[in-house]
């Protein structure tokens, strides 16, 4: 008899005659739909005390009173990324893996396979002996995990796992909720779930120029009513744009993933880290360059609206042709009040249609700003009679993109600016200085 049959073990009795089970069978599913971890998840703050508790008790052999969710939840603490390697803590997990290997208890075992599932790492020993303890004491474990065995038999083959699981994703629909009828109660779990999900991408990528495809990788990162993928998401971000390096989709697919992926992740140019540092520079590149048009369309939509001016249809035709070219690098929008009330009925404010605010007022109120980069040129666009400033961008008082407010008096007085008002061939001149 293994020690941990010895815990909590309860006296045989005489069954009664079973119920019908379908109803059982219900309440169960609901259970665990609603609580799928079998494990306590200790905080932070008792992990280490967890792991000493059970550590005393094996070095002392005394394992009197000793609850099963106390040997679970420090196994949970014990196989984190910070104490999985420790060498003071070796024979622990030896013991861990031992227990795994004879034990027959499903509450057991069930916490282990968890813990084996949410700390995978394919390189690692722990994952490793880990495996193959599980493959020993497998015909004891519970049904919700023999049916993800019996789903994926490469489960517990860590060099396999994440290809397997995978392959049976692209061949899904609807890969949430497919895995989930396959027994994964929380698809986007870390550990071995998101090994798959990168496995995912890179089989997916290839099909990535169809929208159906396209489609399929965002509602898998982000299903209706969840949060998305945060762990991963770089890469699936940089897989739906590597296709158009160097080629330009439709329109309608450029609002679509834009719109998806800012919708998810947040704008890139005003919010740094998390997901988009795992997105190449070169794939950046290509959601800047779009977010750029859309931006310079909408300023010139939006101040259209509220200003009526014969000029805005020429203007808008110049820097749309500049961006046509390839040659503004980057846009950013900061309407005045007016525009702001336009931009918000039309969408603004979010996703792709994010701005900045014009802040002065008196006879400027109503004046909205376009600011460009265009090569080492800052140049600063603006409504009613504004006009056209350029500076270097060595220039250190020049105005930076991406903020949230401008002051368009204080821009017209910054030293060292070229300007001029849109009268005569100002496109040319325009062109001289950029």
């Amino acid at each position: 008899m293994t020690l941990l049959k010895s815990i909590g073990r309860a006296r045989e009795f005489v069954s009664p005659a079973l119920p019908a089970l379908n109803p059982l069978l219900s309440r169960v599913e609901r259970i665990l739909t609603r609580w799928p971890d079998v494990v306590a998840n200790p905080p932070e703050k008792d992990r280490e005390r967890l792991v000493q508790m059970v550590k005393e008790r094996y070095e002392s052999d005394n394992w009197e009173h000793t609850k099963l969710s106390l040997v679970t939840s420090a196994a949970r603490a014990l196989f984190d990324p910070d104490r999985r390697m420790r060498e003071d803590l070796a024979e622990l997990r030896t013991f861990y893996y031992r227990e795994t290997e004879a034990s027959t208890r499903p509450g057991f075992l069930a916490a282990m396979f968890s813990i084996y599932m949410e700390t995978f790492d394919a390189q690692s020993d722990h994952t490793r002996q880990l495996a193959d303890a599980l493959k020993v004491s497998a015909g004891h474990l519970g049904a919700c995990w023999r049916k993800m065995l019996d789903a994926v038999p490469e489960l517990l083959s860590p060099e396999q796992a994440p290809r397997a699981v995978a392959s049976k994703m692209i061949a899904m629909e609807d890969p949430w909720s497919g895995l989930q009828r396959l027994g994964f109660r929380n698809p986007h779990a870390p550990g071995l779930m998101n090994e798959a999900h990168l496995a995912f991408v890179e089989l997916l990528e290839s099909h990535l120029d169809k929208r159906l495809q396209m489609e399929r990788l965002i509602n898998w990162l982000k299903p209706e009513g969840k949060r998305a993928k945060a762990s991963g998401g770089g890469e699936a971000i940089s897989a739906l744009l590597g296709h158009w390096r160097d080629r330009t989709p439709s329109s309608e697919v450029v609002s679509y993933l834009t719109e998806s992926i800012i919708g998810m992740y947040g704008d890139p140019r005003v919010q740094r880290g998390g997901v988009w540092a795992a997105v190449p520079g070169d794939r950046m590149d290509v959601l800047l360059r779009w977010l750029t048009g859309e931006n310079i369309r909408f300023f010139m939509d939006v101040v259209s609206a509220v200003e009526d001016s014969y000029m805005w249809e020429p203007r808008r035709r110049f820097w749309l042709r500049l961006y046509d070219q390839g040659r503004i690098d980057g846009a950013w929008v900061a309407f005045s009040e007016a525009g702001a009330r336009e931009a918000r009925k039309r969408g603004g404010g979010k996703g792709t249609l994010n701005y900045g605010v014009q802040v002065v007022g008196g006879s400027r109120s109503n004046t909205s700003l376009l600011i460009l980069k265009i090569g080492r040129k800052i140049v600063v666009e603006g409504s009613h009679n504004y006009k056209i400033h350029i500076f270097d961008e060595t220039n250190r008082l020049a105005p930076k993109l991406y903020q949230a407010r401008y002051d368009c008096d204080q821009i017209r007085l910054i030293p060292g600016a070229l300007a001029k008002p849109h009268l005569g061939y100002w496109e040319g001149w325009v062109l001289e200085h950029i």
